[in-house]
């Protein structure tokens, strides 16, 4: 079925990934997915089961659709899903990892040729996949739009792949509070996220590799964000803000693609929530999958709002360091247009 009922141009469509991409997925997780023939019924094969986790991320189809679409039921349907996920994140582990020595730099000189922003090193940002109302503390997952959800966190790079992701955290819960729960943070703080990259000398600080994000993140040395912005904001600030902007698209950019390309996470999952960030995971690991091997984001897949929540803004206390860095990045904006 999954090879004789689609052109080629349908197989695309439906599944997001080439014949060539299929295989490559298919090969690294054949052995997990594939079952025997018992007595009372021949097995779902694995190629099938594939089709079918890609075409459950790819469509907003309901399970019933799709076990009539593929000769099952629907609860296998949901089975299938969880299980092919599963073997996804533990055969591709290393498909979302975050990048280190000529990998880094490769990326931090792409940000600055391309955006004109010395060190970034990649942009963090959040989005909200919305979720069926868990049977307990359901008031927790209530975001400010007032619709039950989960968040995910990513940084990403410049090349739209995702380089970091948390998934899970109830919606009610601030972009900011994901990011210091994170092993990121973790690693950050303690100076081992880029402790193999050397500093860049700007102004007259040593400009260590940095991360960029919205007002929603605290300002840190080695986390930039906008100044807040207002009509008396100062010119020099303002042209700081531009200059971030540029390339922080690159983590909405990716959104988009990751959201148009599998759009069962633009609707509500009628999966538990505790299932779905397996889920989640194993879909960036993918996406990165067709970034890397070229599967091209068709135009009609482009969504046309990305960003679902406000951005909320936290303020910035003990960040001294972190203003100094600001402040001199701002300077050298100045004395270098782009």
């Amino acid at each position: 079925m999954v090879e004789t009922y689609f052109t080629d141009d349908q197989w695309y469509d439906n599944f997001r990934v080439t014949k060539g991409t299929f295989a490559f997925i298919l090969s690294k997780i054949n052995l997990d997915i594939s079952h025997k023939d018992t007595v009372m019924r021949n097995a779902v094969p694995a190629k099938r089961r594939l089709a079918i986790m890609l075409y459950f991320l790819s469509s907003t189809a309901e399970y019933k659709t799709i076990a009539n679409l593929f000769g099952v039921s629907a609860a296998f349907v949901c089975i299938c899903v969880k299980e092919v996920c599963h073997a996804v994140r533990k055969r591709l582990p290393t498909v979302v990892s975050f990048p280190e020595g000529e990998n880094l730099l490769e990326i931090i000189r792409r940000y600055e040729e391309k955006w004109g922003f010395p060190m970034c090193a990649g942009a963090i940002d959040g989005t909200h996949i919305p979720v069926l109302a868990p049977s307990q503390s359901h008031i927790d997952y209530v975001n400010r739009k007032g619709q039950h959800s989960i968040v995910m966190q990513a940084i990403v790079d410049c090349y739209y792949l995702f380089r970091d992701i948390v998934v899970g955290w109830p919606g009610s819960v601030h972009d900011a509070r994901v990011l210091s729960n994170s092993s990121i943070f973790e690693k950050a703080n303690s100076n081992k996220l880029f402790q193999d990259i050397p500093s860049k000398l700007i102004g007259d600080q040593n400009i260590h590799p940095l991360i960029i994000g919205d007002p929603a993140y605290p300002l840190l040395s080695w986390l930039m964000k906008p100044y807040p912005e207002n009509a008396n904001t100062p010119r020099i600030e303002r042209v700081f803000n531009y200059r971030l902007s540029r390339p922080r698209m690159t983590a909405e950019n990716t959104f988009g693609r990751w959201k148009g390309r599998f759009i069962r996470f633009t609707k509500r999952v009628d999966i538990e929530v505790s299932c779905l960030g397996s889920i989640v995971a194993a879909s960036c690991i993918l996406h990165n999958i067709c970034e890397v091997q070229n599967n091209a984001f068709l135009p009609h897949w482009e969504l046309e709002h990305v960003h679902d929540e406000p951005v909320m803004s936290v303020n910035d206390h003990n960040a001294n360091d972190a203003v100094d860095i600001q402040d001199c990045l701002a300077q050298y904006f100045i004395l270098h247009p782009y």
